[in-house]
């Protein structure tokens, strides 16, 4: 990582919705002074990691880490900021609130186009993002263009970023309020690779932010039915970074099973929606019928279903042909 910068925080992506932030949300928790040291110097240059040897294995274990990822802890002279050479930082908690590794690409994207590195933001960043894959039931694809008509930045401290609903687009809850002491809690990756950035973002500390709005892609995605139908939707967080729910979705490669099955399956012309277990989207399930109004009909007559006969004599005469050319 390189020397904190000095850059300007700046944010000129346009809001889908103008409307003031309700007064019911609630501001992204701050650490005490406490907890940030004392007031003379940043908190990244006092705050030591307190992690043992011991948590390596935990923490490669958490965070579903391959044999090309190494792990090390912190020497005396090393900070979060200082990190070794070709090292970066990470917390506990954010491997808590759903980082896994490799780090996923609609988040590395969005981290390019903010230029902050995923190390720096804070742990409820990452449920928040994973939590946005809500979108995928609406057919609506997670790209930097997209997200930030959702997200909006806050800088919590020098070095340190929070990603949080934009205005009153509030339709995902659950984030716990506080992470106690998640700032001792660091540890360095180093991602081996012959990329000249393998983790395909930027990954240099800095103190403040300067966002760039993301390109237009040449085909819009249309979120005002998808913002129509979260007015009166609000989504559990904390269910919706389950582990197993991870790995179905192809967000962490641990292994884990489904529990249970994901409900119901439906499908038009444009869109396979697949909605998980009622207890973690009961509401999606709900606005099926209205999703699938939108779809456009299929034109034309309905393929015919081939009785097991009818394949049976298709198969044989494949067979007979194959063989005839022998």
């Amino acid at each position: 990582m390189s020397t904190p910068s000095d850059s300007i925080v700046s944010s000129t992506a346009a809001s889908v919705d103008s409307v003031p932030a309700s007064p019911e949300v609630k501001e992204p928790w701050l650490p005490d002074q406490a907890e940030l040291g004392s007031s003379s110097a940043p908190w990244y240059e006092e705050k030591s990691s307190n992690l043992r040897l011991s948590d390596i294995s935990l923490i490669k274990e958490k965070g579903g880490m391959l044999d090309k990822l190494e792990v090390v802890l912190q020497h005396p002279d090393e900070r979060a900021h200082r990190p070794p050479p070709d090292f970066h930082t990470f917390y506990v908690n954010q491997l808590d609130m759903g980082l896994r590794f490799p780090i996923l690409r609609f988040i590395t994207s969005l981290c390019q186009d903010i230029k902050v590195s995923p190390s720096q933001l804070a742990p409820n960043s990452y449920s928040f993002l994973l939590a946005l894959t809500v979108l995928r039931y609406y057919n609506i694809p997670l790209i930097p263009y997209v997200l930030m008509q959702l997200v909006q930045i806050k800088r919590l401290w020098p070095g340190k970023f929070y990603l949080s609903h934009k205005g009153d687009h509030t339709f995902i809850k659950g984030n716990p309020s506080s992470h106690k002491r998640w700032m001792s809690r660091f540890f360095y990756v180093k991602q081996a690779g012959k990329k000249r950035n393998p983790w395909r973002c930027e990954m240099s500390w800095r103190d403040n932010i300067y966002t760039l709005t993301p390109s237009t892609p040449k085909s819009s995605p249309n979120l005002v039915s998808f913002l129509d139908a979260m007015r009166e939707t609000s989504y559990n967080m904390p269910e919706l970074i389950k582990e197993d729910l991870l790995c179905h979705f192809g967000f962490s490669r641990k292994g884990v099973e489904l529990i249970g099955d994901l409900g119901i399956t439906m499908s038009c012309s444009s869109h396979a929606i697949t909605c998980t277990r009622a207890c973690v989207l009961p509401e999606l399930i709900s606005n099926l019928p209205l999703i699938l109004q939108s779809c456009p009909q299929r034109s034309g007559k309905k393929r015919k279903v081939s009785t097991p006969a009818e394949k049976e004599a298709r198969r044989q005469n494949k067979k007979g042909a194959s063989s005839s050319l022998t």
